[in-house]
C-alpha cells in the first residue's frame, strides 16, 4: 500500500510543480508498473493461501503438510525477490531478511523429497516438457551429455573465439 501511496504522492508533487498530468504519469510510469505488479503479486499470494487453506481441510495430513510448505515457499520466494521493496516500504529489518533466506532454504530441503511427485502430478508428457533433467526415463546424465554434444560451442576442443579474443586479451596483445 505504501508503494501505491508513494506513486500518488510523487505524481501529485510533479503536477503541483507545474508538470502536466500526462507528463507526470509518464515520468513515474516505471514506478506505477512496479506498484501494480506488487499489488497483483499480493493478491495472487493471498488468494492462493486462502484457497489452499480451504482445500487442505479435505486432504490427507501428509498432502496438506506439503501443500502448506508450497504456499509458504511461494510467499517467501516472492518476498526475497522483492526484498528491496520490503526494506523501503515496510518495517522489515535486515535480521528479518536473513531469517527469510534461512526459512527459504529450510522449505526447499523439506519439499525436495516430494519434488518429483509434485511435478509428476501435473502429468506433463516428455515431448511437451522437453527437459533434459525432467524426463520420465531417468536418463539424466546421458541426456545432459547428448544435449551438450549438440551445442556448436562443443564442436571443437577449444572454441575459435577463445583463440581470437580471449587468448590475446589475456596475453595483453589486444
Amino acid at each position: 500500500m505504501k508503494k501505491i501511496s508513494w506513486c500518488v504522492e510523487s505524481m501529485t508533487n510533479k503536477i503541483m510543480s507545474g508538470m502536466s498530468q500526462e507528463d507526470a504519469w509518464n515520468t513515474i510510469s516505471i514506478q506505477l508498473v512496479s506498484a501494480a505488479e506488487s499489488h497483483c503479486r499480493a493478491i495472487v499470494i493471498s488468494t492462493f493461501h486462502e484457497d489452499m487453506t480451504r482445500a487442505m481441510k479435505t486432504m490427507s495430513p501428509q498432502l496438506a503438510e506439503v501443500m502448506g510448505q508450497l504456499i509458504e515457499l511461494y510467499a517467501v520466494f516472492w518476498a526475497l525477490e522483492r526484498v528491496g521493496d520490503l526494506l523501503q516500504y515496510t518495517s522489515i529489518s535486515n535480521t528479518d531478511v536473513v531469517n527469510l533466506r534461512t526459512r527459504y532454504e529450510q522449505l526447499l530441503r523439506q519439499i525436495r523429497p516430494n519434488a518429483v511427485g509434485l511435478v509428476d502430478a501435473f502429468d506433463i508428457i516428455d515431448e511437451l516438457l522437453q527437459s533434459t533433467l525432467g524426463a520420465y526415463d531417468g536418463r539424466v546424465y546421458e541426456r545432459l551429455m547428448e544435449e551438450a554434444l549438440k551445442s556448436p560451442l562443443n564442436a571443437e576442443p577449444v572454441n575459435q573465439s577463445f583463440h581470437k579474443y580471449l587468448k590475446p586479451f589475456m596475453q595483453g596483445k589486444l
